[in-house]
């Protein structure tokens, strides 16, 4: 049952969430998620670069707008989105609108997710309404998000489900939840492993065939487009899109100042140095018995920080799988609270000076107004002393994800959930 207090807090959350949200959105993702919702509902295939000038104006899609790069379910809810909206009154502010509703739900879902988990394993009913709120209005999740239109939140609910419901007991279940946010985003795949092996150590090899059969079903279910009619060509031919490319918020973009820009031309082992990353974070929970814990949620933290960390291209808003995480395990292990700032102040300050907010504003202020600020700006967002600081920023972050790593793999003392109580409110981030 959900508290009245906590009610007023969600409610003013998705207020503040809509409003901004409905006249913002990033100006190629949110070029690229309108022009799908549209090619989805008309049953094409958005994978392919596509012209919709004609459909939503030529001043504002001036040019063929570029697939998306994701799997087939988002394609799916912006299909849905643009059915409710833009299909019924063709107003682009409404189409944002609907695109950002089930992001907002998603955030507000997964603030009270994180609430749940940590009253589940503190029994502190004042750290989970913080936390609670601490993600309710957490201004890198609001900017990412409701304000940018990436839903990786979506995708950080479901997998935080599977987590929390595994160390419940219900395996059908988390493996569904898993399922459901690898078909949402790739990412929580580098989960499986952990999560399969603490389903074999906690029962046996059948039970683990069974989890990774249901990860898998779902998986596989999700792509159902591509047997009535998609074609699966461009993500054939760009199946490594995502490690030929060195920049955003991953530490490697400090080559860039270098002039090293292509990780598959210049030095192609980068791309793909998450591997071997991955390879010994399992290896070290391994080692230390991690897995056999009934606390998932430092090895998982580990995990996503070994993939993060060592991956040549991270984009901003990927940091949400992250931030969560460290919440949790901040209040669990009783940490102090400058580990959780560091995990979300970091990579806002990084994506602000990145995106330039004001580019955010394209479906409702002039782009020539847009340009004369950003050339205002420029410093910050296009010189070469901008991508010094944030290139300055990613190693910071580099620091703080080493140090949040070495306490995830060997912890400091029991979590607070072994431990009597003590100090309700004081290390809970507000």
């Amino acid at each position: 049952m959900i508290a009245l207090k906590t009610r007023y807090f969600i409610l003013l959350s998705a207020a503040i969430q809509l409003a901004i949200g409905t006249f913002t959105a990033h100006p190629y993702d949110g070029r690229v998620f309108m022009a799908t919702g549209y090619l989805v509902a008309h049953g094409d295939s958005p994978y392919v670069p596509t012209s919709v000038s004609s459909v939503f104006g030529s001043s504002l899609f001036p040019d063929p707008v570029p697939g998306i790069g994701y799997p087939p379910p988002w394609g799916l809810v912006l299909a849905l989105s643009y059915l409710v909206s833009y299909s019924i009154v063709p107003n682009l502010i409404l189409y944002n609108f609907a695109i950002k509703v089930p992001i907002v739900i998603g955030n507000i879902l997964l603030a009270l997710l994180t609430g749940k988990m940590i009253l589940s394993a503190t029994s502190d009913a004042a750290k989970s309404e913080n936390a609670t709120r601490f993600m309710l209005f957490n201004p890198f999740v609001i900017y990412t998000t409701a304000i940018w239109g990436q839903f990786d939140t979506l995708s950080v609910l479901l997998m935080l489900l599977a987590i929390f419901e595994l160390t419940q007991g219900k395996l059908r279940l988390s493996a569904l939840a898993l399922g459901g946010a690898v078909a949402f985003k790739l990412i929580p795949v580098v989960l499986l492993p952990l999560l399969i092996l603490h389903v074999r150590r906690r029962e046996n090899w059948f039970r683990a065939f069974e989890y990774f059969a249901l990860v898998a079903a779902v998986v596989g279910l999700s792509f159902f487009p591509f047997l009535i009619g998609w074609s699966a060509k461009p993500i054939i031919d760009n199946w490594n899109i995502h490690f030929v490319r060195i920049g955003a918020f991953s530490p490697l973009n400090v080559l860039l100042l270098l002039g090293i820009g292509g990780a598959a031309n210049e030095i192609s082992f980068l791309g793909f140095l998450w591997l071997p990353s991955l390879a010994l974070v399992y290896f070290s929970l391994i080692r230390k018995g991690a897995i056999r814990s009934t606390d998932l949620v430092l090895p998982a933290l580990a995990v996503m920080l070994g993939f993060f960390l060592t991956r040549s291209w991270v984009s901003e808003q990927n940091l949400n799988f992250v931030v969560p995480l460290v919440l949790l395990s901040s209040v669990r292990q009783d940490w102090s609270k400058k580990w959780v700032s560091a995990a979300w102040l970091l990579p806002l300050i990084f994506a602000v000076l990145h995106t330039s907010p004001t580019s955010m504003l394209f479906l409702t202020v002039p782009q020539s107004l847009i340009d004369h600020t950003q050339v205002q700006l420029q410093l910050f967002f296009t010189s070469e002393g901008g991508g010094a600081i944030r290139a300055l920023i990613t190693l910071v972050w580099l620091v703080v994800g080493l140090s949040l790593l070495r306490r995830s793999v060997h912890p400091i003392g029991p979590s607070l959930s072994e431990r009597i109580p003590h100090s309700t409110v004081q290390n809970c981030p507000s």
